[in-house]
C-alpha cells in the first residue's frame, strides 16, 4: 500500500510512550515507538530533555555484551544470586542500576530493589520501590515508576506497570502524562488505567481526566490514542470564535481514517444566528502520481434569509452551498501533467465568501474562477490547454468571457549568438448566458483567437559591466468573432466611437499583424565607499530601451482577455501597455532608468534607488476601448523605487508614480519597518489617485474617490512569556476605519493561550455598503496534547482584510 504523505490528522488523543525495556540477564523488553517531539526543545523550556542515543553498530543490543558490577555479590544455596549495592549493569547503551537485585536460576525471577534506574538511549525509568520479572516469560511488574522519553518533552507517572507477552503488552495503571518541565506542570492527563498493544498503532485508556495544575477540567470515560505516528478515526478538537453576523461559531470535526491512502472530515459548524453547516472533506491519492480534495459545505436554512434582507435578495430561500473540487495528475515522470480546480456556489449567492468566508477556491475581482488545465512539458517545448470558467459574486459585475479552451505551444532555443523563441495561442471565448447578471439585457460577443509570434533575440554587446540586446517579433493575430444583434448595452456604449457614434465591433474574420523592434541596453559602475568599515561599494546602473510598434486600428476586435497594465519601473521596460493579447498598442519610445545601489562589507544590498520615464516620439494611438480619449501625453509617469536597509534592525521602502505634465502624483506607497528581537512595527501608506468609475460595477459611485489608506502594525513582547500585536488600517480621504485588531499571547513551555478582538468592514457584494463586523478569537493550547480555540497557534500580523507585507526587496536580506 502507498504510504500516505497528506498530512496527518490525530483525534483528541492521549499520546503517551513508554518503554522500561531492561537488558538481559535482569529483563529483556523492546522499547515501542515513542510519538514525534511536541515541540522545539529549545534550550530554556526542554534542556533537561535527555538526546536519544543509537548503538554505535548494526549489531542487536540484545547480543552486546553484558557488564555487571556491584559492591558485593552473594550465591545463595537454592540456586540464586544476590547482587548488592551500587548494582550497575551495562550493555551497549542500555544502563540499569539498583541497590539491590536477586536471581532466581531455577524460576529465573528476577527482584530489583530501591534506586532502579533504566536508560535504554530511548527512554528513561526511575523507580524507588520494587520491580519484578522473569527472564523466560519476559513478564514484568514494575512499582510507582517515573519516565523521560529521550528527544521530546513526553514525560510521566505510573503507579504500577505490568508487562506481559514478550512485553508486548503494558498496563499502566495510575498514569499521569504531561509535556510541561519538571516545576511547571500547568496540564496533566491522569488515567486509571492504561492498555498499550505494541502491535497495535493505538492504545487505550480508561478513567482519564484533564487537569490544570490541581484542579480537573475534563473527564473521559474512555479514549484511545496513537502510540504511532499514525490517524485513528476519532473527534479532532472543536473550534470557537464570535462575531457580529455569525454569533456564536462552534465547529466540530470528526476524522474518518477510511484507508492508508484515503481519509474524510466531516465537520459540524453551529452559527447561533445562522444555523448548522455541515462540512465534508474527502482526500484521496490513489497512486503518488494522483492526489485531490473533494470539499462540500451545506447550510440548508440560513435564518437571516428573508425576501426583504437585500444582501440574500437573489436567493428564493435559505438554502446556501459551497462545492470544491481540486486534483493534480502528474504522468510520464512529471511530463504529462493535469489539474482541476472548480468551485461553486449557489447562483445569485454573491456573499457567500463574505459570510462565511471558506477556505478553498480562487477568487478574482468578484469572479470565482473554475479551470481544468492539462501540459505537456519537455526541455525546450511545452504544449499546454485550459478551460476556464467564472461565476459572478456579484449583480452588477458584467459576464467574463471564458476560455472554452485556450491552447498554448511554446518553443524556445538557445543558440551560440542568438535566442529563439516560438509561442503561440488558440483560444475559444464564449460566456456563460444562463447566468447573466441582473444588469445585462442582450447577449455578449464571443470569436476563436489564433495568436502566433515568433521571437528572434540578438545579443549585439555582451560584456561585464555593459551589455546592448535586440529582438525581432512578428505578431500575427485571428479573430473569427460573432457580435449579436442584441448586444448587451455596456458593450454596446464601450465600443461606440466617441466621433461617428458608431458601433465599431465586426463580424467576421479579423487578422492583425504587426512587427516588433526591440533595442535594449545599459552600463554599469561602481566605487568604493567610506561606509562599512571602508568595504562598501556604489553602483550606478543607467539603462535604455527603444521599442518600435507601428500603428493599426483595433477598435474592431472585442475585449476578450485584456486591461491596462499598471505602471512602475519594470513596465516601462516592457514591450507591452496592455496585458493579454486584445490590444498591442503601437509604439515608438525611448525609456531611460537609472539604478543605484549601495552593498557592505559582506556583500549584502542595503540601498537600492531606481528612476525611469518613458519618452513618446508619437504619441500611442491604440485605446482599450473605442470610448476611450486617445493619449496625448508625451511623456509617460516618472516611476520611482526605493528600499533601504538603514540599520540591521530599521527598513524602509517607497514607490511613487507622478505625472510630470499635470504636475501631481498619480499613485504612491511606502513603509518603514522596525525589527529587533520579537518585536515587529510598520507604518505604511498607499495612496491611488482614480478619477473614473470601475467599469466592472457601474453604479457604484464610491470607488471613483481616490484611495488614500494609511496603516500600522505592531508586534511586541510585554513581559517574558506575553506578547501583543495588532494592526490598524484606516482610508483618510472617505474618513473611515478599514480594519483593526489586537491581540494578546501568553506562551510558555507547556501551554498558551491567544485571545484577539478584531473590527473589520465586511463587504457585501450586493447593497455595496459594507457593514462593521467584530470578531473574538479565542485559543487555549496544551503543547503536546492539543489546543481548543480558533485565532491561530502563532501570532500573525495579518488583518482579516489586509495581510502583512513586507515591501523591502534587498539581496543578501536576511
Amino acid at each position: 500500500m502507498t504510504k500516505w504523505t497528506l498530512g496527518y490528522r490525530y483525534p483528541i488523543a492521549l499520546t503517551i510512550s513508554l518503554a522500561p525495556a531492561l537488558i538481559p540477564m535482569m529483563v529483556q523488553a523492546a522499547p515501542f515507538e515513542a510519538p514525534p517531539a511536541t515541540g522545539i526543545l529549545d534550550s530554556l523550556c526542554y534542556d533537561y530533555v535527555p538526546k536519544i542515543e543509537k548503538p554505535a553498530s548494526d549489531q542487536d543490543a540484545n547480543a552486546q555484551p553484558v557488564e555487571v558490577d556491584a559492591d558485593r555479590l552473594e550465591a545463595k544455596q537454592g540456586g540464586t544470586a544476590v547482587y548488592e549495592g551500587d548494582v550497575k549493569v551495562r550493555q551497549g547503551v542500555r544502563k540499569f542500576d539498583s541497590d539491590y537485585a536477586q536471581l532466581d536460576q531455577k524460576s529465573r525471577d528476577v527482584i530489583a530493589i530501591g534506586n532502579i534506574y533504566y536508560n535504554d538511549g530511548q527512554v528513561t525509568v526511575t523507580s524507588d520501590k520494587t520491580l519484578k520479572s522473569n527472564l523466560d516469560t519476559k513478564n514484568s511488574e514494575l512499582e510507582e515508576g517515573k519516565y523521560q522519553v529521550h528527544g521530546s518533552p513526553v514525560r510521566g507517572f505510573a503507579k504500577r506497570v505490568v508487562m506481559t507477552n514478550n512485553n508486548q503488552n503494558i498496563t499502566m495503571e495510575g498514569a499521569q502524562y504531561t509535556t510541561c518541565p519538571p516545576g511547571q506542570e500547568v496540564w496533566t492527563l491522569k488515567a486509571g488505567s492504561i492498555d498499550i498493544d505494541q502491535k497495535e498503532v493505538f492504545g487505550e485508556a480508561w478513567n482519564a481526566s484533564l487537569w490544570l495544575y490541581d484542579y480537573p477540567v475534563f473527564y473521559f470515560p474512555y479514549i484511545n490514542f496513537p502510540i504511532k505516528d499514525e490517524r485513528k478515526t476519532g473527534l479532532l478538537y472543536p473550534g470557537y470564535k464570535q462575531s457580529s453576523s455569525n454569533g456564536m461559531d462552534i465547529t466540530q470535526p470528526f476524522y474518518w481514517n477510511i484507508a492508508p491512502n484515503y481519509d474524510a472530515t466531516i465537520t459540524s459548524r453551529f452559527m447561533d444566528k445562522r444555523g448548522l453547516m455541515e462540512q465534508v472533506e474527502f482526500r484521496y491519492m490513489p497512486d503518488p502520481a494522483h492526489t485531490g480534495t473533494l470539499y462540500f459545505e451545506n447550510l440548508a436554512d440560513d435564518k437571516q434569509y428573508s425576501p426583504s434582507n437585500p444582501s440574500l435578495a437573489g436567493l428564493s430561500d435559505g438554502h446556501r452551498y459551497l462545492m470544491n473540487v481540486r486534483h493534480g495528475s502528474a504522468l510520464m515522470d512529471g511530463s504529462l501533467r493535469f489539474g482541476i480546480d472548480y468551485t461553486q456556489v449557489r447562483d445569485k449567492d454573491y456573499n457567500y465568501f463574505n459570510d462565511f468566508s471558506p477556505q478553498v477556491g480562487t477568487q478574482v475581482d468578484s469572479q470565482l474562477q473554475q479551470s481544468f488545465t492539462a501540459g505537456y512539458y519537455q526541455h525546450n517545448w511545452n504544449l499546454t490547454s485550459e478551460v476556464r470558467r467564472y461565476q459572478i459574486l456579484s449583480p452588477y459585475a458584467l459576464l467574463p468571457h471564458e476560455m472554452l479552451p485556450r491552447i498554448d505551444y511554446n518553443y524556445y532555443q538557445q543558440g551560440k549568438w542568438f535566442d529563439l523563441a516560438w509561442n503561440s495561442e488558440l483560444t475559444k471565448f464564449g460566456y456563460d448566458s444562463g447566468s447573466a447578471a441582473t444588469l445585462q439585457a442582450g447577449e455578449r460577443y464571443t470569436a476563436t483567437r489564433l495568436h502566433l509570434a515568433p521571437t528572434l533575440t540578438v545579443p549585439l554587446v555582451d560584456a561585464p559591466g555593459y551589455y546592448l540586446t535586440s529582438q525581432y517579433k512578428l505578431m500575427f493575430t485571428s479573430y473569427n468573432q460573432e457580435v449579436p444583434d442584441n448586444l448587451v448595452s455596456q458593450d454596446r456604449s464601450r465600443f461606440t466611437d466617441a466621433d461617428s457614434k458608431q458601433l465599431t465591433l465586426k463580424e467576421g474574420t479579423i487578422t492583425r499583424t504587426l512587427p516588433s523592434f526591440r533595442l535594449k541596453g545599459g552600463v554599469n559602475f561602481d566605487r568604493p565607499l567610506d561606509w562599512y568599515d571602508g568595504k562598501g561599494t556604489q553602483t550606478l546602473e543607467p539603462e535604455f530601451q527603444y521599442l518600435y510598434i507601428p500603428y493599426k486600428n483595433q477598435d474592431e476586435i472585442g475585449i476578450y482577455d485584456s486591461t491596462t497594465t499598471r505602471q512602475d519601473y519594470y513596465s516601462l521596460f516592457s514591450d507591452r501597455r496592455f496585458a493579454g493579447l486584445d490590444r498591442i498598442s503601437d509604439a515608438n519610445r525611448v525609456t531611460v532608468g537609472l539604478t543605484s545601489r549601495v552593498y557592505d562589507n559582506v556583500g549584502d544590498e542595503r540601498l537600492r534607488l531606481a528612476v525611469a520615464q518613458a519618452f513618446e516620439m508619437t504619441p500611442p494611438k491604440v485605446r482599450l476601448y473605442p470610448s476611450n480619449p486617445e493619449s496625448t501625453n508625451a511623456r509617460s509617469l516618472l516611476s520611482f523605487e526605493g528600499d533601504a536597509r538603514i540599520t540591521d534592525e530599521w527598513f524602509a521602502h517607497a514607490g511613487t508614480q507622478y505625472d510630470t505634465s499635470e504636475g501631481e502624483f498619480t499613485a504612491g506607497n511606502g513603509a518603514v519597518e522596525y525589527r529587533t528581537g520579537k518585536l515587529t512595527t510598520q507604518v505604511n501608506y498607499r495612496y491611488i489617485k482614480d478619477g473614473n468609475l470601475d467599469y466592472r460595477y457601474p453604479t457604484n459611485t464610491a470607488l471613483a474617490e481616490d484611495l488614500s489608506q494609511a496603516g500600522l502594525v505592531m508586534m511586541a513582547p510585554i513581559a517574558d512569556q506575553w506578547q501583543m500585536y495588532g494592526g490598524y488600517y484606516r482610508d483618510i480621504k472617505q474618513d473611515v476605519n478599514i480594519d483593526r485588531k489586537i491581540g494578546v499571547k501568553y506562551d510558555s513551555c507547556c501551554w498558551s493561550i491567544n485571545m484577539s478582538l478584531e473590527w473589520h468592514n465586511q463587504p457585501d457584494n450586493v447593497t455595496l455598503k459594507p457593514t462593521s463586523e467584530k470578531v473574538i478569537g479565542l485559543q487555549f493550547e496544551m503543547k503536546g496534547l492539543g489546543s481548543v480555540g480558533t485565532g491561530g497557534r502563532s501570532v500573525t500580523l495579518d488583518t482579516e482584510l489586509l495581510p502583512y507585507v513586507r515591501p523591502f526587496n534587498l539581496k543578501g536580506q536576511q
